[in-house]
């Protein structure tokens, strides 16, 4: 028997407040989160980002943080504000996810093990803007199903705004619209959303705006196996050109591959992305938790990948380099790429298997 609505959203809220309350500014010994970071370092600067101000992300992830500033005045109201904003694309994932397994009759229960008990979940739920991104991409995929192509686009582009890795799954979404002409509008609606906002953002801070991406151009390797193929700095643009050619090595094998439905397929581009790209950190797990409860199954690499993702951030700041080599939040980093590696190969396997 299926458990109902009423129970999905106690655990869903258990784990929000859980979240909200181990990150709280207020708690002398809280977990880190990028959130309360934002504040300390862009508090006090004047005027919206991006025109008087650099910012690390996407115009939409970079605003949620400027309102909640205003909007709060002081840390703890802050805190709070960005927390209901995350709240609320929380309740937007959840919800979809259990629209598209009612659809696929598959298992309420994964809606609670993967969204609301997972460590990661209530680790990095108030962390960052990885909540906000995920619940617009599967919003997403959910308007794709029910056929409103212009607000799915519309959702993926926005998800596009708050980090912009969504376009990666473009490639995968394309092929289940039907009609060329329905296709190119897609494409144009999620792109042009994007590059439009980005575009108006450069005219009005040519040289303020472009900082956002060059940010993460220039970063350093952090919570990337190929920090043991590359431990010294001077080799790491030599890492992230190879990050770069095993990134569309890999991404290319799942474009090019026929097998698995769409969030099956779209469960490979993010995991494909995130074992190549020199930069993984521990939030993005939260990418891959819907599609796990989508997918109906729980794999086995997934509790010890869990037990190292949120190990990351419990020993980051045990060590004196938490981003060297051999390290301990490293090497959980390295546990969490080969159980990650081998749930890729489960997906791919029991996909497969089904079609044949």
């Amino acid at each position: 028997m299926k458990i109902g609505r009423k129970t999905i959203y106690a655990a869903a809220s258990s784990s929000f407040l859980t979240s909200f309350l181990i990150h709280h500014p207020k708690l002398s010994n809280r977990i880190y989160s990028d959130i309360l970071s934002f504040w300390l370092r862009h508090s006090g600067e004047v005027g919206p980002p991006y025109i008087s101000f650099p910012f690390e992300y996407p115009p939409i992830s970079g605003f949620i943080t400027y309102i909640s500033m205003i909007l709060g005045g002081g840390i703890e109201r802050y805190y709070f504000i960005f927390s209901i904003i995350i709240l609320i694309f929380y309740i937007i994932l959840v919800e979809s996810v259990m629209r598209i397994i009612s659809e696929k009759d598959g298992i309420n229960e994964l809606i609670v093990i993967f969204l609301a008990m997972s460590p990661s979940m209530i680790l990095y739920m108030i962390y960052n803007f990885d909540v906000i991104f995920i619940s617009l991409v599967i919003l997403s995929l959910l308007l794709l199903k029910a056929k409103r192509m212009r607000w799915s686009s519309a959702a993926l582009g926005l998800a596009a705004l708050t980090k912009f890795m969504s376009l990666l799954l473009l490639p995968v979404i394309v092929p289940y619209i039907k009609g060329r002409r329905d296709r190119i509008a897609y494409i144009a609606i999620s792109v042009g959303l994007f590059c439009l906002v980005n575009i108006i953002l450069y005219l009005l801070s040519p040289t303020v705006f472009p900082q956002t991406y060059l940010h993460h151009a220039e970063w350093g390797l952090e919570d990337s196996w190929l920090i043991y193929l590359f431990p010294d700095e001077s080799s790491w643009n030599t890492a992230k050109l190879m990050s770069l050619i095993l990134m569309a090595y890999a991404l290319l094998k799942v474009y090019l591959s026929k097998v698995g439905d769409i969030y099956e397929r779209c469960f490979m581009v993010f995991t494909a992305f995130l074992l190549t790209n020199y930069v993984f950190t521990p939030q993005m797990i939260l990418w891959l938790l819907p599609f796990l409860a989508i997918m109906g199954w729980i794999p086995w690499p997934y509790f010890i990948m869990e037990f190292a993702n949120a190990g990351i951030i419990l020993t980051w700041f045990s060590v004196p380099d938490p981003v060297k080599a051999y390290s301990l939040p490293q090497n959980l980093a390295l546990l969490r790429a080969i159980t990650l590696f081998i749930l890729l190969i489960q997906v791919y396997l029991n996909a497969r298997r089904r079609q044949r």
